[in-house]
């Protein structure tokens, strides 16, 4: 009888479902159903439950500066209203969805109370400076990792890992036990071994927390939390990985915007830092930055909006995802598959009066396109581009079939980077014992540089679409120094080691 029940049930919800879809298209209204949906925490517990059961509404999405608000009715003025006096930054777009899968959304309000007080609950059991009188080095994680509770084993893991310095932590599953490694100044190094109990009781928090789906894993999905490790505000970005033994998990761990680095901080060359201040100073024109992943490219570029970011000028920063927030500055994250990508993100962008734009990378011909139209018409840009030397980024973007008149005095300058890791300043590399970089002989890492500043001599080969190697030959003849040549005098000085730099550039 039960059966029956749950199939006349499931006939009633399926028919209550397309006829919202149908009013919804009489209403001229995107559709959409709650059920199983992974409502935004932030957006939803912004008021009492009764305001949302009340007006028959709730936020169910954060995209940017848009939240998206689903609605078992049509949306009154009133409704608008209340909406802007909570997301008063945002704009609001509303949803049609049935009253049954709204029901279902509004029923995580409880949980998600209990979890948000669960965690601070949590936190509370042992602060930052116990977790740091349990870590001093990297062995310490592995010998605690058995101690602590598993409702305390994610705050362990993390504050372990800023302890440490790492940037990433890497959670890979395996048939009996689950490998964690932290990955420290560019290197991964293996931290502990989690029990496969351990393992699914950290996805389980580190899924709630970042509100991704917990009955969903033969499939990737990617989310975001906050907490305070080792005294510091950390924004932590989560992916997740199906895998043959479970879902392989890295969490990037994010500074506050507080604790930004400064372009002065950065430890350029001084040749470099002048040609960076000289471009940035320009009103309009393009920046590019080079280089492979975790090269430091997204470092410097806020490190150069933090430099830019004064009052009398609007930036605007187009990014996937957003990674660090930062007051006075206007920030919105592209959504793929809600259609919502650099190029028109970009197109909108240039349509809000901004004096600065930065765009998270230039992937495809359309937003390169606008981008350099953008720089030629009063706006400064600031974006990344995926080539292994500056010279190599003017051939690139011809052959994404940019023109070459787009091209010719747009630029201001490229730059191509590499991190390399600093020689330990406490053992000078000398002691395997070393406590600050726990025997590794280095702590730290410093960027070694190129930079192309583009001149007219460069429009002859750029009419002609010439080959990267002509471009390095001309920039080389024009005095650029080398990543190679900034790497090998970083090792003159005893900042780095010549294993490291043939360890970036080979």
């Amino acid at each position: 009888m039960s059966d029956l029940s749950g199939q006349i049930r499931s006939i009633k919800h399926a028919q209550e479902e397309q006829a919202t879809k149908n009013q919804a298209q009489v209403w001229q209204m995107p559709y959409v159903n709650l059920s199983g949906y992974p409502v935004n925490q932030e957006a939803l517990l912004k008021t009492k439950k009764a305001d949302w059961e009340k007006l028959g509404i709730v936020p169910y999405l954060k995209v940017g500066q848009i939240i998206k608000v689903a609605t078992a009715i049509q949306p009154s003025p009133s409704i608008t209203n209340f909406l802007k006096s909570l997301f008063s930054d945002s704009e609001i777009e509303f949803s049609l969805c049935s009253r049954t899968s709204l029901d279902e959304a509004l029923s995580l309000y409880d949980g998600y109370v209990k979890a948000q007080a669960s965690h601070k609950l949590q936190q509370t059991k042992k602060t930052g400076v116990q977790f740091a009188k349990m870590i001093k080095k990297l062995e310490d994680v592995a010998i605690n990792i058995r101690k602590v509770s598993t409702s305390e084993l994610l705050d362990l893991v993390v504050n372990g890992a800023v302890i440490t310095g790492s940037s990433d932590v890497h959670l890979e599953p395996t048939k009996n036990n689950c490998r964690l490694r932290f990955r420290i100044d560019g290197i991964l190094k293996d931290t502990a071994t989690l029990s496969s109990e351990q393992y699914r009781a950290i996805l389980s928090r580190i899924k709630n927390l970042a509100e991704i789906k917990l009955d969903i894993n033969a499939k990737p999905q990617d989310g975001r939390f906050s907490m305070t490790a080792s005294g510091k505000p950390i924004d932590i970005r989560v992916s997740t990985m199906p895998g043959p033994d479970g879902e392989n998990v890295v969490m990037r761990l994010l500074l506050s915007e507080s604790q930004l680095l400064q372009l002065k901080d950065l430890d350029f060359s001084p040749e470099i830092f002048k040609l960076i201040q000289g471009a940035i100073s320009q009103p309009n024109g393009m920046i590019l930055n080079t280089g492979p992943t975790g090269s430091g490219k997204t470092t410097t570029l806020y490190a150069i909006l933090s430099e830019l970011n004064k009052p009398p000028v609007k930036i605007i920063t187009i990014e996937d995802p957003i990674e660090y927030k930062i007051p006075g500055i206007d920030q919105t994250q592209v959504d793929a598959l809600a259609g919502y990508t650099f190029s028109n993100a970009l197109s909108s962008a240039v349509r809000q009066d901004p004096d600065i734009l930065m765009v998270g990378e230039i992937r495809d011909t359309d937003t390169a396109k606008i981008a350099l139209q953008a720089s030629l018409t009063g706006h400064l840009v600031l974006s990344t581009l995926h080539t292994n030397t500056a010279s190599g980024a003017i051939p690139r973007l011809l052959d994404m079939g940019i023109e070459p008149y787009l091209l010719a005095g747009s630029i201001n300058l490229i730059i191509a980077q590499r991190l390399v890791r600093r020689i330990c300043q406490n053992c000078a590399g000398k002691n395997p014992k070393c406590e600050v970089c726990q025997g590794s002989g280095y702590k730290g890492r410093v960027p070694i540089v190129e930079a192309l500043l583009p001149s007219t001599e460069f429009n002859e080969l750029i009419t002609r679409k010439a080959s990267i190697e002509e471009f390095e030959n001309k920039a080389k003849a024009l005095g650029m120094k080398t990543m190679l040549a900034d790497g090998m005098e970083k090792v003159s000085q005893g900042i780095t080691t010549k294993e490291e730099i043939d360890r970036v550039t080979e």
